[in-house]
């Protein structure tokens, strides 16, 4: 290589690695060149020692410039390829809502007073409140939020006076994320490569837009409507869009919904016999769902926000049931009370009394309740088990599995009591 190529390639290196931490948006047509003249004129391994000091930021960075003839990859540390790799199966990683600039970096054995020295050095559009303290290897080591820097004496140390707030890996998923923020005791979280370097930091900011997106699927999935991240607005979409959305359920629905008319064919006879039943199925039908769409919400939230496991199920479902077991009593007493003192000018025949009739019934509807309860409690945690997302566990699905559970507990309730 002449002595002028490799002036140029040293300019070259110097004008990149000055720019290459800035968005790809602030990047101007020369600094472009230069990078597309870098790649090319340069050997492989020159370029594999160049990219074994950069970061996943930088790597994404330069991706966007579609570079044809070149395998970035083949170019690539270990460390930097296996973070790749992850981040290209992962569904919704947090490290695609973070910010491409690098975060700010502080050593751990600096003293307040270096710091500040060296943060008044930084460009004068530095936007940081936080920066990432990492140890004598480059390593993350602590979360500094820069307004301590006033609290403190200037011979203090980074390390003595930084917030232990425990990273995250750039491959961990969004909500993940969200949940260790709200853990921590900061503002920030830090997201690290597999190395244990700094990649950059989580903020609040970004964790409301998460939730948001996340809010906004669960909402959708719970009420069986078909949703995705890009799709418009309520009022810029199509009738026959919405249609198509919500449909599919809809019709699964229907057709399952055909046994609950099975189960009533089947106890014509009993209805005939006694037609206060069929007064009384609404009730049952409606708080079964109500019971179980309510213990299905109260999982789906607990297991977003990190408060439980899978391996909880058990604590769960006994819980869930002593919470049906007072809720369940305290409507089978209303249920009998009703059915006592509301319903004398009922016609029924000599074997059956009221207080017959409406012991049948409040068991029924405290039975239903405790079944109703346990399955929204129950097929949330099956949905996370089987690698799903809870919330597919859809309000109208448990509404309607519901509804057969409760016709059958019903009708084999009151015909068993009742003699009919």
């Amino acid at each position: 290589m002449s002595n002028n190529t490799a002036r140029i390639n040293n300019e070259n290196t110097l004008t990149l690695n000055n720019n290459i931490n800035n968005p790809f948006e602030l990047w101007n047509d020369e600094t472009k060149s230069k990078l597309i003249s870098f790649l090319t004129n340069n050997s492989i391994e020159e370029l594999r020692h160049w990219f074994s000091n950069k970061t996943l930021n930088q790597y994404y960075q330069i991706k966007k410039l579609s570079l044809e003839n070149i395998d970035l990859k083949k170019l690539l540390p270990a460390w930097l390829l296996a973070d790749i790799e992850l981040l290209g199966t992962a569904s919704s990683p947090v490290f695609s809502v973070m910010s491409p600039v690098s975060p700010l970096l502080l050593n751990h054995n600096m003293s307040v007073a270096e710091a500040v020295s060296h943060v008044k050095s930084m460009n004068k559009d530095l936007n940081a409140k936080a920066a990432m303290i990492v140890d004598q290897y480059g390593r993350y080591y602590a979360l500094l939020e820069l307004h301590m820097l006033l609290q403190h004496n200037e011979d203090r140390l980074l390390a003595d006076i930084a917030l232990q707030v425990e990273p995250c890996h750039v491959g961990e998923d969004q909500e993940y994320a969200v949940s260790q923020l709200q853990k921590s005791n900061s503002e920030y979280l830090p997201i690290v490569d597999i190395r244990g370097h700094p990649v950059g930091l989580f903020q609040w900011q970004q964790a409301s837009q998460v939730m948001q997106v996340e809010l906004t699927e669960d909402v959708n999935l719970q009420m069986g409507i078909q949703s995705s991240l890009d799709e418009p607005s309520y009022l810029d979409m199509s009738v026959i869009d919405h249609v198509r959305k919500r449909i599919i359920w809809v019709l699964g629905l229907a057709a399952i919904g055909i046994f609950s008319g099975m189960i009533i064919q089947s106890y014509d006879d009993a209805i005939a016999a006694l037609t206060i039943l069929a007064l009384y199925m609404p009730m049952i039908a409606d708080t079964g769902g109500n019971a179980g769409s309510q213990s299905a919400t109260v999982i789906v939230r607990s297991l977003a926000l990190g408060e439980l496991k899978v391996k909880n199920w058990l604590t769960v479902v006994w819980k869930e049931l002593k919470i049906a077991s007072l809720i369940g009593l305290a409507l089978a007493v209303a249920s009998f009370i009703k059915v006592e003192f509301l319903s004398g000018s009922a016609i029924l025949p000599d074997n059956i009394t009221l207080t017959l009739l409406g012991s049948a019934i409040a068991l029924a509807l405290f039975l239903q309740v405790l079944t109703a309860t346990v399955i929204g409690a129950t097929l949330p945690l099956i949905a996370k088990s089987c690698r799903l997302d809870p919330a597919v566990v859809a309000s109208p699905a448990i509404t309607t599995f519901v509804d057969i559970t409760g016709l059958l507990i019903y009708f084999y309730i009151t015909t068993t009591l009742l003699g009919i």
